[in-house]
């Protein structure tokens, strides 16, 4: 029996109470092929999972071997962070873009980044390009917007980490990140690409600095975010006095 253009459509769908729905197309009641398409679905969707995964790895190897991190305490806090962040619901943002770090000694007054792009970098960057484009569209049309925009390369500087204390250099991190997505242009349309209706209502409402725990919410880093705040503070009023 041959497999019908549509097969494979029929997907299980995970609500956010935990419930499964099946989506299917109306014809899909007389279908007789319905369990093997099901089937087949289900094993398209392991094969895009076990890609995510593998994307994942190579996105946060390339950010820490292009990222300059002198102190093992910092490079250890980055390497969690961005595990989290990146398995959070929320962590498909940053797919379409390579984040960068550099970790500034505290009494240097000024310095110079340099970014060695690889290959490997460059066949990542790539291989995005081409799963943005839709496989289906004739020559000719108009790309989407977000294969138009490409690839962005953010970079965060790391000067005031906070020695033995995990949590609040976790913190930094995922805070630095979040104000890196909360104020660009780009990274914003990125954002609000990935909500539904009424959370981007609720987001466009926001101003910068709401906007910033809010996405550390999402990612998981509430309690990482008030250790940051508080020894934050204690440095400020350390400096000040």
């Amino acid at each position: 029996m041959e497999r019908k253009d549509c097969f494979g459509s029929i997907q299980e769908v995970t609500l956010k109470d935990g419930l499964t729905r099946t989506d299917a197309k109306p014809e899909c009641r007389t279908c007789e092929e319905v369990r093997d398409c099901l089937r087949y679905a289900k094993q398209a969707a392991e094969e895009k999972r076990a890609e995510d995964e593998l994307q994942k790895q190579n996105m946060i190897a390339q950010i820490i071997d292009l990222s300059i991190i002198i102190s093992n305490e910092v490079g250890s806090c980055l390497l969690e962070a961005l595990n989290r962040i990146y398995n959070s619901s929320f962590g498909e943002i940053l797919f379409r873009n390579l984040l960068l770090f550099y970790e500034i000694p505290q009494e240097i007054f000024s310095t110079s980044l340099t970014i060695p792009i690889s290959s490997a970098t460059l066949d990542l960057i790539q291989g995005e390009r081409v799963r943005t484009k839709s496989p289906t569209q004739p020559t000719g049309t108009q790309e989407p917007k977000a294969s138009k925009r490409g690839f962005a390369i953010k970079v965060v500087l790391i000067q005031n980490s906070f020695q033995n204390n995990r949590k609040a250099n976790i913190g930094l991190i995922a805070y630095e990140v979040a104000r890196v997505f909360s104020s660009d242009e780009d990274g914003l349309r990125q954002i609000e690409s990935t909500l539904d209706p009424s959370e981007k209502v609720f987001f466009k409402k926001m101003n910068g600095t709401q906007r910033i725990p809010w996405l550390m919410e999402k990612w998981g880093f509430l309690e990482e975010l008030e250790v940051f705040r508080k020894e934050h503070s204690s440095l400020v009023a350390k400096k000040s006095s």
